[in-house]
């Protein structure tokens, strides 16, 4: 069988150099990679240890470190407040420069005043003057807030009600409305003159008033059963609830 020399010696020359070259690539990563790889592995940047510390002294930390720290805050009465309680990756990791710390940093205890926390019972102060009630309520660790007035039976002056009701349970910083009494109120009283009993009673008692004294006499000028005289007189103004007092014509018996 016959060989051309010179495509031999071409074969020889590709293997050989192939061999070469294979083995100064596997020398090359025998050697050079693993500095390669420890290279990269220096230029990661160790977590530090900031669990405990203040948030500003964290914050210093990190950013000489070369990373960078986000905080997440939360309400926590057994750590005093802007001290980290927990951090992300945990100290001793490894990150790329500027690389991300997440921390929980302390809020301390939920905030919630005295005043809020405390409830006080509304008394009743019904009957009571109003310089009586507010001092009385001020005892208690009540502020009084308005003052409206109305029409009542009640004396004047006099607490008839407040809001809230008594009983109902605030906090302090919720002021009571007290309601005071004026007193029965004024109204006009009306004309009863030439009206029987009957209809002078219904009358009054349309415009909050009631009968008073009835007083009898005969006389021939005006028509028998009928009222001839009022007191007070129509047109007055008396308080509501007051009584008037009339006199009647009846006939001789």
């Amino acid at each position: 069988m016959y060989y051309d020399r010179s495509s031999v010696k071409t074969f020889w020359i590709s293997f050989l150099t192939s061999i070469i070259v294979s083995a100064i690539v596997s020398f090359s990563i025998v050697y050079y990679i693993p500095d390669f790889l420890e290279q990269i592995e220096e230029e990661k940047i160790e977590v530090p240890d900031v669990e405990g510390l203040d948030l500003k002294t964290a914050e210093m930390v990190v950013d000489r470190s070369g990373l960078s720290l986000v905080a997440e805050r939360v309400n926590d009465p057994n750590v005093e407040k802007d001290r980290v309680i927990y951090q992300n990756p945990a100290p001793g990791t490894k990150l790329d420069k500027g690389g991300i710390i997440k921390v929980v940093v302390s809020e301390g205890p939920p905030t919630t005043t005295e005043e809020e926390e405390e409830e006080i019972i509304i008394p009743d102060v019904t009957g009571f003057e109003l310089n009586q009630a507010r001092v009385y309520l001020s005892e208690k660790g009540i502020t009084v807030g308005k003052v409206e007035k109305k029409i009542s039976s009640e004396p004047e002056g006099e607490v008839i009600s407040t809001v809230p009701e008594p009983g109902i349970k605030i906090t302090k910083d919720v002021h009571v409305k007290l309601i005071i009494s004026i007193g029965p109120g004024k109204v006009v009283v009306p004309n009863i003159k030439r009206l029987s009993l009957f209809q002078a009673e219904r009358r009054l008692s349309d415009n909050g008033l009631k009968m008073g004294n009835v007083r009898e006499i005969t006389s021939p000028e005006y028509p028998f059963d009928v009222i001839i005289s009022q007191d007070p007189e129509s047109g007055e103004m008396i308080e509501k609830g007051s009584s008037v007092n009339v006199t009647i014509n009846r006939e001789a018996s």
